[in-house]
């Protein structure tokens, strides 16, 4: 357990479970180095991980080499070798997308949504963290219905029906 007693113990899981997938991107690390696809200005890191639905979490994975959105179970999920690569869709606030399960014997299975890959347009430091959390955040809000008033000011139209002139 945790030696910080500001840290319950289903963070101290979540946190254990997050960086446990983060290990494994770094063991890949090493082999992806030569590709042509690998940006050594990055790092593997996780990014804004909290709890999503009632038994995951969903966070950005940065790896020199890709960008994803990843859905990690907080209990791991038995490897199924059959279930790799399937693409399964996702209920995000923002609406479905589209997530590829991968996962090894350490961790169990995940899901991934990739952002950006290869990374490789990202040079400046902080840039590809950046935008990572604007990512999280866009897939993770509820998209608003903008309406606007029309000169009348007898209704609403929501902005692409008044844009396309479909009143």
């Amino acid at each position: 357990m945790s030696a910080d007693p500001m840290i319950s113990a289903d963070d101290w899981c979540r946190n254990q479970r997050v960086l446990a997938l983060l290990d494994c991107f770094r063991e890949v690390d090493a082999v992806m180095r030569d590709l042509p696809v690998y940006n050594d200005k990055i790092a593997v890191e996780a990014i804004g991980f909290r709890p999503f639905a009632k038994d995951a979490l969903i966070g950005v994975v940065l790896t020199p080499w890709f960008m994803n959105l990843m859905l990690l179970p907080i209990a791991p999920e038995p490897m199924r070798m059959a279930d790799i690569g399937r693409a399964v869709e996702v209920e995000l606030p923002v609406g479905k997308r589209t997530f590829v399960v991968g996962g090894n014997e350490v961790i169990g299975l995940y899901r991934a949504h990739s952002l950006h890959s290869p990374v490789l347009t990202f040079t400046l430091p902080g840039q590809a963290q950046a935008e990572a959390r604007r990512q999280l955040a866009l897939l993770l809000t509820a998209p608003t219905q903008e309406r606007v008033v029309t000169h009348g000011g007898s209704g609403a139209l929501d902005r692409r029906r008044l844009l396309f002139g479909r009143r």
